[in-house]
């Protein structure tokens, strides 16, 4: 494994209200005694609580959230563009904030918004202003900057005005403009989160290159999960706290609690007692029973979760040594979602289940008809209270 790079211990951020928020907050007090969980206790907007990571050298790490889950606050407390309210990031051992400004590591960080702007001038003076801000003269640099350009596929347009490009182009040149200054650390803040697909694959291939070619470790900020897990060793999944960290097949495989299960996109996700754990772990859901092979200790409150495609679905109960759950049901309803149809059916509980067209079409059922599910114990995840 590579060295340690980034260590990030107990960082949390947070702001004042602004009115807007506190009108709101003071309506939503009046119809309910709900209590926010993301205000401290000093009533300021809570933005970033605990964090605590290890980045390595020349690895790629995926920021994965939603909408306003603290991602790109992150990125700028990483960049010192920001200062934490508490806690620390080390850089190599050294605090990046125990000093005002530490030039000397801000100068190896360099960061890539979701929304970059153009300065003035042409492609080449856009690239360029990194190197010219360290005192580089214009003319040693024509050919570093022409080998960027070609890296990001912008070759030839060293002349043409930069406020004249794309969206996608734009993309290319922050990415350049980046790269062009050699930086230790790559800060992706949604880097393709406003561009067309076309222009998606282009930036994806340039992530993927940079990766293979340069030692550079990458960040990366997305609310795309099948982004992360084509283009990151790890990630980090992120809800004003880092809820689970490791590879995406761990975190799709083995979610830690009910946000990181539904974030992954675990379905038939349930509430349960355990009320036996000799051999296998049965969980009483109040209507149903479910076996898991999973490990939990009796009389403790768990989620249980089950992947709609690994559950089977026939007409007739099927004696089996596998599927330990079987249950009778009623299908609801069902959507077509193109290659997989979504069935809901009524066992006590809604279970979501995904089939083929062709083995929807072959069951040759409808709403209302009597079904039987079925699922391995190996296939009944537990994951912890919240």
């Amino acid at each position: 494994m590579k060295g340690k790079l980034l260590k990030i211990r107990d960082l949390s951020k947070s702001v004042p209200e602004n009115n807007v928020e506190k009108r709101n907050k003071s309506k939503e007090n009046k119809r309910s005694s709900w209590n926010n969980n993301y205000n401290n206790k000093n009533g300021n907007k809570v933005i970033l609580k605990n964090i605590n990571l290890d980045i390595y050298e020349k690895k790629t790490l995926g920021l994965i959230g939603p909408t306003g889950s603290g991602k790109t606050s992150l990125l700028r407390l990483i960049n010192m563009l920001d200062k934490p309210s508490s806690g620390k990031i080390f850089y190599k051992g050294e605090d990046l904030y125990k000093n005002k400004y530490n030039l000397k590591i801000r100068r190896k960080i360099a960061m890539v918004f979701q929304k970059p702007i153009v300065f003035k001038g042409t492609v080449f003076d856009n690239v360029y202003y990194g190197l010219k801000i360290r005192n580089i003269k214009k003319e040693e640099s024509k050919e570093d900057i022409g080998k960027i350009l070609e890296k990001v596929g912008l070759k030839g347009y060293e002349n043409q005005k930069a406020s004249t490009l794309s969206g996608g182009e734009i993309q290319r040149v922050a990415l350049a403009r980046a790269l062009i200054i050699k930086p230790k650390i790559l800060l992706l803040d949604e880097p393709t989160a406003n561009l067309d697909p076309k222009s998606t694959e282009k930036i994806e291939k340039i992530i993927e290159d940079i990766q293979k070619t340069e030692d550079i470790t990458i960040i990366m900020a997305t609310h795309n999960l099948i982004q992360g897990q084509r283009l990151c060793d790890k990630i980090a999944i992120i809800n004003k706290s880092i809820l689970q960290v490791g590879t995406t097949e761990e975190i799709f495989r083995k979610p830690k609690n009910k946000f990181v299960a539904e974030f992954v996109g675990m379905k038939n996700i349930e509430k349960g007692l355990v009320t036996s754990d000799k051999g296998l772990s049965s969980i009483n859901t109040n209507q149903i029973n479910i076996l898991s092979s999973r490990a939990s200790n009796q009389g403790k409150e768990t989620y249980i979760g089950i992947r709609p495609e690994d559950i089977t679905v026939n007409k007739e109960k099927i004696d089996t040594k596998n599927n330990l759950n079987q249950f009778k049901g009623k299908i609801l309803g069902y959507k077509d979602n193109g290659a997989l149809v979504d069935l809901k059916i009524d066992i006590g509980k809604i279970f979501s289940v995904y089939l083929t067209k062709k083995s929807f079409l072959d069951l040759e059922v409808n709403i209302g008809s009597d079904m039987w599910i079925g699922f391995k114990a190996e296939d009944v995840h537990l994951f912890d209270i919240d």
